[in-house]
């Protein structure tokens, strides 16, 4: 009887766990969830000196790149076990100018990066520019109106 009533309780607590673990969630994610994270250099006159990006994650370092104006930089952002807590933070540095912002971050992108899982960056002049699809990207790099699927993030480069 005592074995059973350990059994249930613990049942109870892993159940309660794993419930808290849901509702902590912004929406339910499977593992194995793929999200293909891209950042392009639309810069429109670097031919000098390429936009370098170096990116990192908890889970390790993506390295770095130098990328000419139209080039990009991707990677596969993976769900696994606990991943609302995952990020990629990436750093851009062009002349003398750095900057750092979280490319991809579970909680933030898993929604708006659309039923694609394409979450792309376009990094310009006067700010980064996100875009769940890539016709925004396409839009972005030949410097037509801004697409109503992209948003800026932040101040320029």
């Amino acid at each position: 009887m005592r074995t059973m009533k350990k059994i249930l309780l613990s049942l109870i607590i892993i159940s309660s766990i794993i419930t808290l673990t849901s509702m902590l969630q912004p929406h339910t994610l499977s593992l194995g969830e793929e999200f293909d994270v891209r950042v392009i250099n639309s810069f429109r006159d670097n031919s000098s000196l390429p936009l370098v990006i170096w990116c990192t994650s908890p889970q390790g370092d993506l390295g770095g790149r130098a990328l000419q104006e139209g080039d990009d930089f991707r990677w596969t952002a993976r769900i696994e076990l606990w991943s609302w807590r995952t990020e990629y933070t990436c750093t851009i540095k062009w002349e003398l100018k750095r900057k750092r912002f979280e490319a991809f971050k579970v909680s933030r992108d898993s929604n708006r990066c659309g039923i694609t899982k394409q979450c792309s960056w376009s990094v310009r002049e006067d700010g980064f520019y996100f875009s769940s699809d890539e016709i925004s990207n396409l839009f972005a790099l030949l410097g037509h109106a801004q697409h109503r699927h992209r948003s800026k993030y932040n101040e320029g480069i």
